[in-house]
């Protein structure tokens, strides 16, 4: 096939070359087409390594793919330019392309059978059953802590219900269009990719052995009904990343429901909070696939959290946080709990209770559920947040066991330290609240009674609100600090908010009187105190880690981006520019778009081979020239002429560079026209007239595009330019080479072009009698404005070698050129 392609090119270079030079030009432009779109899908992918932009992973996925298509594309345009050149790209290039797909792969999961089992069988299995049923299984293993007989329909399980009513490809089209800098938007995806999850049928082997786990779950001790709470259980889920209140658990179903509730709670991955949460803590959707636990209700007189500490404080006590009955309105952060702090150590003496109303736990109760706390805690080698309930004959269950999302800094004080003011802080306006989430932060003061929509809060939002409810998830990375009247820290969105360091006070009875809209205000949520204005001595203290960092994501990026844009073919005059040093996509852009705008700097031979359908542009300067157009570059007034006007031309970079060799300033001598003396002396007199094509100058020329060579004496000038409405495609290249005056005096000739061009802005490199000379990325009204000087600069040029005799000559004339040029 190779040899067929050079077979054909070599036929249309001899019987037709101008086919030929048409077919490079299409190439060319096309080309530069698939260059700028690699930049631009570089420039998007390093904007969220680098700028933090928080898109979803199938973002950077399709992002990657078409850099990929659009590589592949440019490496095949550019063997149509060159065919018999850069022969090892393509394989070189596939290479690169090999490590950026292992770098873009996932781990592809189990979807085989069983998909429902017993909880007990999923001790610490997090792949199959997810992280909260893996540890509430380990709990009951290793730590014997009494918890509910349930079912853990696994993760194999939605996978499988995913591939079985084709819905990956949907739900990745739909998640790739998620940026949380658009909010909303990531609620119309998100309210897309439920509706998928919720109208599909879930297939008869999953369906089937869930249906049957529930009606055994619902015959309780002695045939009794028993209703159900299906609960998520997601990989990532009470690991790294607590995923707290993101999921949907759903209390009290019904037996016969349990099939349509689990899909419920498979759809709850994709709201807008969880979506929001997911991203922000650097994990693809793939990575946290959806098992989904199933549990017979507790009767609960009393429910509720424990904290093992805390605080990071290594002699914090234990914290217990209690509500009469279920505990939802507790983790939902809408209920004020009983509080009991308790020393870690056995006994677990009651240090202090904070009680709102009736006494919900009583210290005997208190102490049983510290002693199992510490031996989770012994178990998973962690502060634990656990949550309990206590049954109507007062015996304790544990019901979930996750890692603590403590705080650093000042939450080692208790929550009812005294307050101290910094020096130089102002009176607070506040200072009665608890620390639900440590840390300081500024910002405008936004009461959540004027917020109609969560999407509708701004960056830097000091949200004031009654409750803490988990909603305010989707705006962690929008808020800078949250004063709520009711609350606690044992609540999910309080978790969360220590995952991100963003400051939480409750318990501010009076927020909304003290505190009004657009008031700027520092939350000092250590001290429980909110001060007016800026307070420095508080916002100078180091900002808390981010929760991505480190995360899956984050670690693929930085994997994924040298691959991706990297660029160490810096230097195309090097050795080491060649397609064994390419290392990134980024490389193989450089590299082919620097050897494409290097053919066509070449494009049409010393003999002018190619220029035989070329008319002659007639015009009142003693040059002879010969036009080429490749389409749109003339008026179409002009399309049955034989020989052509210069106000016929419509290519705007020849047009604006003839504007510049025809200025009226323009020291054009009088007599023939000026040709290749060279080249005339090298073929003897008389073979060929001095207007023959063979001797004289030439432009190949489109709309936007102009390839000229001009031809002066002895010397001879090569500009290749692209001048069109698209800054990142325009450029100019340049050669000047030759003189018929001594060396010395073409070098002196030379530093004048080298300082003329050099102050306008040109890239130039010089050695010998030979420069070049390049710009590139301007605007078009620019690169004419740089054309037409380039035009002034040759027609001065011509035969200045012959009158510069010392440097006192060039300096000369260099400070006239410039000043006549810049008026």
């Amino acid at each position: 096939m190779f040899s067929k392609e050079l077979f054909r090119r070599w036929t249309y270079q001899v019987f037709a070359p101008g086919v030929l030079l048409r077919e490079k030009y299409n190439a060319f432009r096309e080309l530069l087409r698939y260059d700028d779109a690699c930049l631009e899908l570089i420039a998007a992918l390093e904007d969220v390594h680098y700028g933090g932009a928080a898109v979803d992973w199938t973002r950077v996925v399709h992002l990657t793919r078409r850099l990929r298509t659009s590589v592949g594309e440019l490496v095949e345009r550019l063997a149509r330019l060159a065919p018999a050149r850069h022969l090892d790209l393509p394989e070189y290039a596939r290479k690169v392309d090999f490590y950026v797909q292992m770098a873009l792969d996932l781990p592809s999961g189990d979807m085989s059978p069983p998909f429902v089992l017993p909880l007990a069988e999923l001790a610490g299995d997090v792949a199959r059953a997810g992280g909260k049923a893996a540890n509430l299984a380990r709990a009951v293993a290793e730590a014997r802590v009494p918890a509910p007989e349930g079912f853990v329909a696994t993760t194999g399980a939605f996978r499988y219900l995913l591939e079985a009513c084709e819905l990956r490809p949907a739900i990745d089209r739909i998640l790739r269009r998620v940026d949380l800098a658009r909010p909303a938007e990531v609620a119309e995806a998100a309210a897309a990719a439920r509706e998928l999850i919720i109208r599909a049928r879930v297939p008869e082997e999953v369906a089937v052995p869930l249906a049957e786990a529930a009606r055994r779950l619902g015959r309780g001790p002695g045939g009794q009904p028993m209703l159900l709470a299906l609960r998520s259980s997601a990989v990532a889920e009470d690991g790294r990343a607590s995923f707290a209140g993101q999921y949907e658990s759903l209390l009290g179903v019904e037996p016969e429901d349990a099939v349509a509730a689990y899909l419920k709670v498979l759809a709850s991955k994709y709201t807008a909070k969880a979506i929001t949460y997911r991203v922000l803590t650097g994990y693809a959707d793939e990575e946290t696939p959806m098992a989904v636990l199933m549990l017979p209700m507790v009767p609960a007189a009393a429910s509720g959290v424990l904290y093992t500490r805390d605080s990071a404080d290594p002699e914090a006590p234990m914290a217990v946080y209690a509500v009469p009955g279920l505990g939802g309105a507790l983790v939902e952060g809408t209920a004020s709990p009983e509080r009991l702090a308790l020393s870690h150590d056995p006994p677990h003496f009651l240090l202090d209770r904070q009680t709102l109303d009736a006494e919900v736990l009583s210290e005997e109760a208190a102490g049983r559920l510290a002693a199992l706390a510490l031996r989770l805690e012994k178990t998973f080698g962690a502060p634990q947040d656990v949550e309990w309930a206590i049954d109507q004959d007062g015996a304790p269950f544990i019901l979930q066991t996750r890692p603590m999302a403590v705080e650093a800094q000042a939450d080692s004080l208790p929550e009812a330290s005294p307050r101290t003011r910094p020096a130089g802080a102002p009176t607070p306006l506040l200072c009665s609240g608890m620390r639900a989430s440590g840390g300081c932060a500024a910002g405008m003061v936004r009461l959540a009674s004027a917020v109609l929509d969560i999407d509708d809060i701004a960056p830097g939002t000091v949200l004031i609100t009654h409750t803490l409810p988990t909603v305010l998830a989707r705006a962690v990375d929008r808020l800078a600090a949250v004063v709520a009247v009711s609350g606690s820290r044992a609540g999910h969105f309080a978790s969360v908010a220590r995952e991100f360091g963003l400051p939480v006070i409750t318990g501010m009875a009076e927020a909304f009187e003290a505190l009004p809209e657009g008031l700027e205000v520092t939350v000092d949520a250590d001290a429980g105190c909110v001060y007016p204005g800026r307070v420095p001595a508080l916002l100078d203290r180091p900002a808390a880690p981010r929760a991505a960092d480190g995360s899956p994501v984050a670690e693929r990026l930085a994997r994924l981006i040298p691959l991706v844009a990297g660029l160490t073919l810096t230097d195309p005059s090097s050795p080491d520019f060649a397609p064994a040093k390419v290392r990134s996509l980024h490389d193989i852009v450089r590299f082919a778009h620097e050897k494409a705008v290097t053919e066509m700097f070449s494009l049409v031979g010393d003999s002018g081979r190619g220029l035989a359908s070329a008319r002659r542009l007639r015009s009142h300067l003693p040059l002879t020239m010969y036009v080429l157009d490749l389409g749109g570059g003339v008026f179409e007034s002009a399309a049955g002429d034989k020989e052509i006007r210069p106000d016929q031309i419509k290519c705007a970079p020849m047009w604006a560079l003839w504007s510049g060799l025809a200025a009226d300033d323009a020291p054009w001598p009088a007599g023939p026209p000026i040709t290749d003396d060279e080249a005339f002396d090298r073929t003897s007199a008389g073979i060929f007239f001095n207007d023959s094509k063979h001797l004289a100058s030439y432009a190949v020329i489109s709309d936007a595009y102009a390839h000229v060579m001009l031809r002066f004496g002895y010397h001879f000038t090569v500009v290749d330019a692209l001048c069109g409405p698209d800054d990142s495609q325009n450029y100019v290249n340049f050669r000047f080479k030759g003189g018929g005056a001594g060396f010395d005096q073409r070098s002196l000739r030379l530093s004048c072009v080298r300082r003329a061009l050099t102050h306008f802005g040109f890239t130039v490199r010089a050695a010998g009698d030979l420069l070049d000379a390049s710009l590139a990325r301007l605007p078009e009204h620019v690169v004419q404005k740089r054309l037409a000087m380039l035009g002034c600069l040759l027609a001065a040029t011509r035969m200045l070698d012959m009158r510069l005799a010392t440097e006192a000559d060039a300096d000369a004339w260099v400070a006239d050129f410039l000043e006549r040029t810049d008026r």
